[in-house]
């Protein structure tokens, strides 16, 4: 039998309603998968805090239909549970690494500005004339200065 098949008789199995050969099966599936035997001690535990109020609190039985459908209610609100997802990481982290490498490339190739506009932008263009200084001389720094080349350079 499989695992769904031995939830559909654990509450058989509690209630005492099993052939032997079956109680048998079950017991035996029960031994050797974790995951039904756990479901058999949370239904036993059910099935004894629920014979403890009724006996506490009411006089009345629970009547057959109720066991009939309650392991039916049980799989509903276990099939309608939502799993909680985690946050995909391992699809968001490569999507974002590749978004920033494509804007690192965009700007490179396409809006970065080129090294002549650079230095263009950021070094101030001095237009210098060279006999500027001369002009500034007095005139007999001017004509000592003349002299300075002259002998030089030779006239």
């Amino acid at each position: 039998m499989n695992c769904l098949e031995i939830q559909e008789k654990i509450i058989d199995l509690l209630l005492g309603e099993l052939s032997p050969t079956d109680e048998m099966l079950v017991q035996e599936h029960l031994n050797s998968c974790p995951l039904c035997h756990e479901e058999f001690q949370f239904l036993s535990e059910c099935l004894q805090v629920c014979t403890l109020s009724e006996a506490e609190t009411c006089e009345c039985q629970f009547q057959e239909t109720y066991w009939d459908e309650f392991v039916v209610s049980v799989h509903e609100k276990i099939t309608h549970e939502k799993i909680e997802k985690n946050f995909p990481f391992r699809i968001v982290i490569p999507i974002a690494a590749s978004a920033l490498v494509a804007i690192a490339l965009g700007y490179y190739f396409f809006l970065r500005p080129s090294p002549q506009e650079t230095v263009q932008e950021t070094l101030p263009s001095y237009k210098i004339d060279p006999y500027e200084e001369v002009y500034e001389l007095s005139p007999e720094e001017a004509e000592e200065f003349i002299k300075m080349i002259n002998q030089r350079y030779g006239e």
